[in-house]
């Protein structure tokens, strides 16, 4: 509920208050006067604090990118549209996390306890987290990976299809099913044993897996 409110509250920040607020800000000699709603002097500061910088530095910074000429303004307002951005994306990043979590136990600290390759999917098998050893298999990012189906990347092969695989744990059985991965990466066909176990269950359909790939 507090991450709603959150959420709630960085999405109205993003709405334009039609009041301007006009500011002097001053570094080093040179002076720049600025007018810009509420939300964008908000996203300002937080941007600068977000860089461990004062305000007046944040935006001698942003003038010294733009040569002291052209769109100063443009400049400023686009700063303060990505740190909007960056808020709502940190907000998305902690209720992923929240949604691996129950019962004091984090998904997303077990894979990043294994020592191999290691993805947890939720029960459509959509990649909620994949730990610094399964990047570097994949070769990808979290960000690449994140939101993704696992079948975008590989197949799974086990004695039951993953879909089932998912509709037992989701019905409270826990088991390790062995599985194959086959990854098709640039160039060459990548075969790999894995294990396929639940981690989190909730509720029916309300679950998290981890599929664990055996590199040796």
């Amino acid at each position: 509920m507090e991450l709603q409110r959150e959420s709630a509250a960085a999405l109205a920040k993003a709405l334009p208050d039609p009041k301007l607020v006009h500011r002097v800000v001053q570094y080093r000699g040179r002076r720049y006067s600025l007018k810009l709603d509420q939300a964008s002097w908000a996203a300002l500061e937080q941007a600068a604090n977000r860089r461990r910088m004062r305000l007046n530095q944040l935006v001698d910074e942003l003038s010294v990118a733009t040569n002291h000429e052209g769109n100063f303004s443009a400049t400023v307002r686009a700063q303060c549209l990505a740190e909007l951005k960056q808020q709502i994306s940190d907000l998305e990043d902690r209720v992923r996390q929240q949604s691996m979590s129950g019962q004091g136990v984090s998904a997303s600290l077990i894979a990043d306890a294994c020592p191999v390759p290691a993805f947890v999917a939720n029960g459509q098998s959509v990649m909620l987290k994949a730990n610094a050893a399964a990047q570097k298999w994949l070769g990808l990012g979290e960000s690449a990976l994140v939101g993704k189906p696992l079948d975008q990347y590989f197949q799974v092969k086990s004695s039951l299809p993953l879909n089932q695989i998912v509709e037992q744990f989701s019905g409270g059985r826990n088991q390790v099913f062995p599985a194959r991965i086959v990854c098709l990466r640039p160039g060459r066909l990548i075969m790999a044993k894995a294990n396929i176990c639940p981690i989190l269950r909730r509720a029916e359909g309300d679950l998290a897996y981890v599929l664990m790939i055996e590199t040796t």
